[in-house]
């Protein structure tokens, strides 16, 4: 023991670490050494697992659209083709997933070579190439195949007819005779049951109850409802001569009235009335009738430049609208224009209206 009570160790080595150190090392180093590496290493196993586990071969549907491509050009296929085709394809879930995601492309038919009755059955290997993943295994094709029906092709050119409906508004008139057709004539095509049962194309319908006036209108010709035919056209003008029919409208008796006195004259008219007809487009004269269009029959002062006296042979005016011609009974009247000051003057031949 040395002098300070510490015990000596021999040769002057320095003493040996106690025995359980090493233990407490290792399990510091296995863990909780690089404690976040190892925790995300763990995750990523997991995950990676998870992964694979589920990415197992699955099964699921695929529509591919179907378009009829080529065909003889003297035939007309008159058969049913499907719109889709409905694949049912296996493979790895993150493969399969892709297929589903991309859209693909339509199945062209060709059937040219193939005759009416046969079998049209549709390719795997086209298919497959549609949906671009050679490791999908097709497990089945519905429809797998369908009949072929072809028809003769037949062709020829029809009239066309504009399909006039309704009455136009009361005092018009149209000819229907007379209504034009551009093009008068379309050529049609398609299996020939069907075109052989046309002999004319009528458009849609066209409303006259709405026309007051004539018109040229693009309307759209109307299928027969017979299946497998095609148009030239399917649009066409059709012209549409509206006119305005004439007539009389009696007004019967009707008030004269003064226009234009002079501030300075009193202004009486004889007679007080008069008979009057009006002559002209119906429309307009029906217009009239309700109240819509003014008509007035008057003398105008200003014609008399203002001098007092007396006009036997006035003529009455009639103010109405454009186009209509007015019958006046009687046509003359009576203008006298006195001074509110004359009392001398007076009206011989009766009861008169005073104007201003």
């Amino acid at each position: 023991m040395s002098p300070t009570g510490e015990h000596s160790t021999l040769g002057g080595q320095a003493p040996h670490p106690p025995k359980k150190a090493p233990r407490r090392t290792v399990f510091r180093r296995i863990f909780v050494e690089n404690l976040g590496i190892k925790l995300t290493s763990m995750f990523l196993a997991v995950a990676l697992l998870l992964v694979v586990r589920q990415d197992q071969s699955k099964e699921a549907d695929i529509e591919i659209p179907v378009v009829l491509s080529n065909k003889s050009d003297s035939e007309e296929f008159v058969g049913a083709l499907p719109k889709t085709l409905r694949i049912r394809v296996r493979d790895r879930w993150s493969r399969l997933a892709k297929a589903l995601e991309r859209k693909s492309s339509a199945y062209m038919v060709d059937l040219r070579g193939f005759s009416n009755g046969s079998i049209y059955t549709f390719d795997r290997e086209q298919i497959q190439r549609l949906l671009g993943g050679s490791t999908l295994t097709i497990q089945s094709i519905y429809p797998s195949q369908f009949d072929v029906k072809l028809e003769q092709r037949l062709e020829k050119t029809v009239p066309v007819r504009a399909n006039l409906v309704g009455e136009v508004p009361e005092g018009y008139m149209v000819s229907r005779d007379k209504v034009i057709v551009t093009p008068d004539k379309i050529k049609i095509w398609g299996a020939i049951s069907s075109v052989q049962q046309v002999n004319d194309i009528t458009t849609h319908s066209i409303d006259l109850a709405v026309m007051d006036k004539s018109a040229r209108i693009e309307v759209q010709v109307q299928n027969p409802g017979l299946p497998f035919l095609t148009f030239e056209h399917e649009r066409v003008q059709v012209e549409v001569s509206i006119a305005e029919m004439e007539g009389k409208h009696k007004m019967g008796t009707v008030d004269l009235h003064v226009r234009n006195c002079p501030e300075n004259l009193e202004c009486n008219l004889t007679p007080l009335q008069a008979k009057l007809t009006l002559q002209g487009p119906i429309p307009t004269l029906l217009r009239v009738e309700r109240g819509e269009l003014p008509v007035e029959v008057y003398i105008d002062a200003a014609d008399f430049e203002g001098i007092p006296g007396k006009y036997p042979r006035a003529r009455l005016l009639c103010d109405r609208p454009q186009g209509v011609e007015c019958l006046i009974s009687p046509r003359l009247g009576t203008l006298v224009l006195t001074s509110p000051h004359d009392e001398t003057a007076s009206n011989e031949d009766g009861p008169a209206r005073k104007g201003r």
